[in-house]
């Protein structure tokens, strides 16, 4: 896999974290990708979906015995004491910025 990464900092103001990645379409089977992610089960994967999941993210995620905590705004997951430890966070639009205040409300997937 390839790629680049970099930050934006600013002083008091906070960082932003850019990352690419450049990779080929696996043509594993179901019972293959599970066994490699078996390592992974019921970790949580932070979901920003600004578009109203119209493709399944959601269904993929739970797919791969992994926990969709899923939240419409990034502001959502401001607040410690509703927000799980989150072990990836996947977003659905390259325009989602995270700047996040403290907020009280999230959303959790079932």
């Amino acid at each position: 896999m390839q790629g680049n990464m970099w930050v934006e900092s600013e002083v008091s103001k906070g960082s932003k974290f850019y990352f690419t990645i450049t990779s080929q379409i696996s043509h594993s089977t179901m019972e293959a990708t599970l066994a490699k992610m078996s390592p992974f089960q019921k970790r949580t994967i932070l979901f920003v979906d600004t578009l109203r999941d119209k493709t399944g993210v959601v269904a993929r995620i739970k797919e791969l015995n992994l926990r969709p905590y899923v939240v419409h705004d990034p502001h959502d997951v401001g607040n410690k004491e509703t927000c799980p430890h989150i072990d990836t966070i996947v977003v659905d639009s390259l325009s989602v910025v995270c700047d996040v205040p403290e907020v009280s409300s999230v959303t959790v997937a079932d």
